[in-house]
């Protein structure tokens, strides 16, 4: 009998390792460019004391899958009640016939495809010099994004900047002691200035990296700004740079690019392309060591929903995986 499984996170969190979601929004970009998606789409709604982001969309092909993620952002949570502070689900179904196959713990898979995400974009517009890697923030997508760089760029050392020292000593230390190439922390102004990937990562809504930091040939993951105005760049950096985004059209509205679009400094029609048209070459990657590239990062169902295909595709026939018959 048919069941909608249920996965908490530790029934996948050793399951998978970063490749294997590299792999999953590789192939989710790709289906998107070829026009092979269920239709996107990206709700958000503020409340008394955070946010919601509810995404959807799908994936066709041999298997077609739809689905959701509702997330809420309350930042206070873990103080206040000792709980992540982003919390939600991912909801899977066979897009075939609706059935609900599955529902996910959200946060885990959020954060190993986001990364996994910039990781692909990384692997097309890294620079040809060799890889001094900046983290702007010390939370799970500092950790993740070292993480998922690592898999795609020779790394030959890593700064971190960010404005509680305390937290930006233990995070430099915690992972510096994970790795064998050095680890230091510096301020935002000099970890930018003397890094050529950049990863911005804070929840922040004014921004605090000047245009004047930014080296040429750098490439700058930009992932705090998801929802309306988040701001963590100048948005001269958008003006004067390639702009890659994840969803064209939600950069536009929530990502980086909202701000450069609203101060008039660029239209739509100056963002270079999509993440989907890198891995298929309908637009170029890196052609010299001048340029400047931004990835507009805003998070997509597609990423969430085939990350979450293919975990349950690996671990559906588990015994460790409990399931309930919703129409009994």
């Amino acid at each position: 009998m048919a069941k909608t499984l249920l996965f908490n996170r530790s029934s996948f969190e050793n399951q998978l390792d970063m490749n294997d979601y590299i792999q999953a929004v590789s192939f989710a970009h790709q289906l998107h460019a070829e026009g092979n998606i269920i239709e996107t789409n990206l709700i958000h709604a503020d409340a008394p004391n955070g946010e919601y982001h509810i995404k959807t969309g799908g994936i066709t092909g041999e298997k077609s899958y739809y689905g959701l993620k509702a997330n809420g952002g309350f930042f206070n949570n873990r103080n206040a009640y000792n709980l992540p502070n982003i919390l939600g689900i991912i909801y899977l179904s066979d897009a075939s016939n609706a059935y609900p196959l599955a529902i996910f713990e959200s946060s885990l898979i959020s954060k190993m495809r986001t990364a996994a995400a910039t990781a692909v974009a990384a692997k097309y517009l890294q620079p040809q010099s060799p890889i001094h890697l900046g983290i702007i923030g010390y939370g799970n997508q500092a950790e993740a994004h070292i993480e998922a760089l690592r898999c795609v760029c020779d790394i030959q050392s890593i700064k971190i900047g960010g404005r509680n020292q305390q937290k930006l000593l233990e995070f430099t230390k915690e992972t510096g002691d994970k790795l064998n190439i050095p680890v230091n922390t510096d301020s935002i102004e000099n970890t930018c200035k003397t890094s050529n990937i950049i990863i911005s990562c804070t929840p922040s809504t004014e921004p605090f990296i000047k245009r004047e930091w930014i080296q040429p040939g750098t490439f700058i993951g930009a992932i705090g700004a998801d929802s309306p105005g988040k701001n963590e760049l100048d948005p001269t950096i958008i003006q004067s740079s390639k702009v890659v985004g994840d969803i064209k059209s939600q950069i536009l509205k929530v990502g980086e690019s909202q701000h450069a679009i609203k101060n008039n400094l660029i239209t739509a029609n100056d963002i270079y392309g999509e993440l989907g048209e890198l891995i298929t070459g309908k637009i170029k990657g890196r052609s010299n060591n001048e340029e400047i590239f931004v990835y507009d990062s805003t998070g997509t169902a597609i990423q969430d929903i085939a990350c979450a295909a293919f975990i349950y595709e690996k671990l559906k026939d588990t015994p460790h995986i409990s399931g309930i018959d919703l129409f009994s």
